[in-house]
């Protein structure tokens, strides 16, 4: 019983808070001393049949590893079971941001493993006028807006496909743009393009990643809690909660 009443007294607390946190100002800190370890966040309070056509959040990282990966992303996942990452990373002591995607086939290594572009195309291409992950000198303490939105929906004629050497057939595509923008500063902007049959967001996610010699606990970020549009609406709404997973 007094367990019950403490757990439900917790999850009150932290729905309270997060009910009470700005959307603008990154509170919810990921990794270092956290008393929690889980690297995750998932918004809750969003109506499930929500056409989601933008999302943005603001990132401060403090701390990464000078080795292995550090990555810390805004996850976007659509309704064609495609997901898109994007945000700054840290790979072996070298600045990058990254925007790519593929088809969900169960989530993990299992997304790269069985990879079949020449379906895939169908429904997600990345690496547009740059690869999916390139060099981008960012900073540390340096607060930054992520945003990703949907932009102009555009026809694909058939063709080879130079990065992955197969042939893609004609397609009708949207185009979704990443922008990483310093809220203050002269520091560098950052954009991408990718493609999607999708014409929506149907959930998003934000994240810290850690691996190939780094640990959660070598990184710290702190994230605002997102906002979100939906198609029809310049209304940008604030999911009414959050949890760690």
């Amino acid at each position: 019983m007094c367990k019950n009443i403490l757990l439900i007294s917790a999850l009150f607390a932290i729905s309270q808070y997060a009910m009470a946190t700005s959307t603008t100002v990154p509170e919810i800190g990921i990794g270092g001393d956290e008393t929690d370890p889980h690297t995750h966040l998932h918004f809750e309070g969003i109506p499930k049949d929500s056409k989601i056509v933008s999302v943005s959040t603001h990132l401060i990282v403090e701390k990464a590893a000078t080795n292995g990966l550090n990555f810390f992303a805004v996850q976007v996942n659509f309704p064609n079971k495609t997901w898109a990452h994007g945000g700054p990373q840290v790979t072996s002591g070298t600045e990058k941001a990254n925007w790519g995607g593929l088809v969900n086939r169960g989530g993990g290594a299992k997304d790269y493993q069985e990879v079949n572009w020449q379906e895939d195309l169908k429904l997600i291409e990345c690496g547009i006028e740059k690869p999916n992950t390139v060099p981008w000198k960012w900073d540390r303490n340096c607060e930054y807006t992520i945003t990703i939105e949907r932009g102009q929906q555009i026809h694909l004629p058939a063709g080879t496909n130079v990065q992955f050497k197969v042939m893609a057939p004609e397609r009708t595509m949207w185009e979704w743009k990443l922008t990483i923008k310093p809220v203050a500063g002269n520091h560098e902007t950052f954009t991408s393009l990718l493609y999607d049959s999708a014409d929506h967001i149907s959930s998003f996610y934000t994240w810290n990643e850690s691996g190939y010699g780094s640990t959660s606990q070598e990184q710290y970020a702190k994230w605002a809690r997102p906002t979100y549009r939906i198609e029809g609406s310049s209304e940008d709404k604030v999911p009414a909660g959050w949890r760690r997973f």
